[in-house]
């Protein structure tokens, strides 16, 4: 016990120390990173990482989770002990350090870190390279021999080819047989790894070599070229991509946004990357859809308890030495001599009557509160055609991308005369990406019928998915409600559900018809601009209730 008081003492007092808590927090955040690691090897990696090869399983594993440190979780990876490193990771140490001083290493930290899923796709492309050069360099070197294509090389450049080609062979042999649990943080400790013992000073040697390092950066030149080719793509396309990972999560892109651009499906993506940026230069539009998908803080009552804390209830008359609480007959005891030496004595044995206050007070933070689905009912009519389909179809993916991205189900209802009606659900249950895209590329056109939109959209509360649902109607406010039937049960749908509904109103002046079911509603002006790329949209009204 003493020699534990000791040590904590000793930290406590070190220079620059910081206090346990600092610490503490410090070491949950690394468990953090670790367990994240952990489950993206065994979730997003795990096809990549278990395609069979040379390499024994577990050091490819090790190899993927010191490259997702370093660019995923931007973590600098630090070697404390490079005996220790080498021993397991062998040949992969001076292509480690060969990758963190190349030209595309600070570019792809910062592509992950702008996004996650631009990150994972990063590391599906980098690691299988990675894992190509270590055990496929054998085998091109011998092609090579034999179509005579290295007889030029000098005597210096075929020794170094021979150093690394026999630390690659050693580092294999030294993992085949063994299933050391080696940390990727684990290894920074100072305990001997067992292996072959010349292996760690083989890759010095080789290290310190003149041309070592022109001949691995000449050995991984189409690595960098990949990647800088990567980075270039994601750089001119990352809100897309972004886009299709929330619109087809788990499905393989060849890690290259230059599949996408493959016909049919380019025109598509040109279209979904148009209204993506129409509805990024309209902070008017950007405004009401992020009122739209908002999320609550919901502190529940449940959660509110009597405390000490709060000073605002009379709970009792209890006896304590506290003067603050102070019954005024006990305070009246100081205006007389011979009771003041009473009052005294009482507090000294906390025998003074006082009030006891209690308050409500929270026993926890504020929770968000989940938010529902969201159906939006879009007027596909032909008073709707031109710009004002612009701003549907961009408010349409906006909202899209806002619901998937925080896990909420969502629902397109496009109508408009009665035999045009089409349904299309972004949800776990179904998921109707590819007819999403093709509504980018509808042409809007037909009459118009409200009731049938209105029956549409009552059904879907109706459904599982989306039970308190909000809605919102994207329309030119030219609407005619004439079914009461259905508008009696719309009324009784929108309480039973708790839903509110949401009106965007395009060039009109109110929300016509559906002004008696619009808790709120928006109306924009659309302003074709002399660019001609789809206008701009500016907010002229905003109403909060039914008019």
């Amino acid at each position: 016990m003493k020699d534990s008081a000791g040590f904590l003492n000793s930290l406590d007092s070190a220079p620059g120390s910081y206090s346990f808590f600092s610490r503490n927090r410090l070491w949950h955040d690394s468990l953090s990173v670790q367990r994240q690691a952990a489950s993206l090897l065994e979730g997003e990696l795990r096809s990549t990482i278990a395609y069979p090869r040379t390499i024994p399983r577990h050091l490819r594993e090790k190899i993927a989770e010191v490259i997702a440190l370093e660019i995923l979780f931007g973590q600098p990876y630090e070697i404390k002990d490079t005996e220790r490193f080498i021993g397991f990771f062998g040949a992969f140490y001076p292509i480690l350090l060969t990758l963190r001083n190349s030209r595309p290493w600070p570019g792809l930290q910062k592509i992950a870190k702008r996004s996650r899923g631009a990150g994972i796709a990063c590391l599906k492309l980098l690691l299988p390279l990675v894992y190509d050069l270590m055990e496929r360099f054998s085998a091109a070197r011998e092609r090579s021999l034999e179509t005579g294509l290295l007889k030029g090389l000098d005597a210096e450049t075929e020794a170094i080819l021979r150093e690394f080609e026999k630390i690659l062979k050693q580092t294999f042999l030294l993992r085949g047989n063994s299933c050391d649990d080696f940390s990727a943080q684990g290894f920074q400790g100072s305990n001997p790894v067992s292996g072959q013992p010349d292996l760690y000073e083989t890759i010095l040697s080789f290290m310190e070599k003149d041309g070592c390092q022109c001949f691995l950066d000449g050995v991984m030149e189409g690595l960098y070229c990949r990647m800088q080719e990567f980075i270039s793509e994601m750089e001119e396309n990352l809100d897309l991509f972004d886009t299709l990972a929330l619109l087809f999560p788990g499905r393989s892109w060849n890690y290259s946004v230059k599949e996408l651009k493959k016909e049919p499906f380019y025109v598509q993506l040109k279209m979904l990357k148009n209204y993506s940026a129409f509805f990024e230069k309209n902070p008017d539009l950007r405004k009401i859809v992020n009122f739209i998908g908002r999320r609550e803080f919901d502190p529940p009552a449940a959660r509110i308890r009597y405390s000490p804390f709060g000073k605002n209830r009379i709970q009792n008359v209890r006896f304590s030495d506290s003067i603050n609480n102070l019954l005024p007959m006990e305070a009246a005891k100081l205006l007389n001599p011979a009771l003041k030496r009473k009052f005294y004595a009482d507090m000294l044995e906390g025998k003074l009557l006082s009030y006891q206050l209690l308050g409500k007070h929270y026993t926890g933070p504020p929770r968000i509160k989940p938010r529902g689905p969201m159906i939006a009912l879009v007027d596909t009519s032909g008073s709707m055609h031109g710009t004002p389909q612009t701003l549907a179809k961009a408010a349409v993916l906006a909202m899209a991308k806002l619901m998937l991205s925080q896990q909420r189900d969502m629902k397109v209802i496009l109508f408009a005369s009665t035999s045009q009606h089409l349904e299309i659900e972004l949800s776990n249950r179904k998921k109707m990406s590819e007819k999403f895209l093709n509504f980018l590329l509808y042409t809007f056109g037909g009459g118009t019928d409200f009731n049938t939109a209105l029956a549409s959209g009552l059904k879907s509360l109706k459904e599982k998915d989306f039970h308190g649902a909000d809605l919102l109607f994207i329309t030119d406010g030219k609407s005619e409600v004439s079914d009461e039937l259905v508008l009696a049960r719309w009324e009784e749908a929108k309480k039973k559900y708790n839903a509110q509904v949401y009106s965007l109103i395009i060039g009109g002046s109110g929300a016509g018809g559906l002004s008696q079911i619009s808790d709120f509603t928006y109306v924009v002006e659309m302003e074709q601009d002399s660019e001609d790329t789809g206008g701009r949209v500016k907010l002229v009204n905003c109403e909060t209730g039914k008019t």
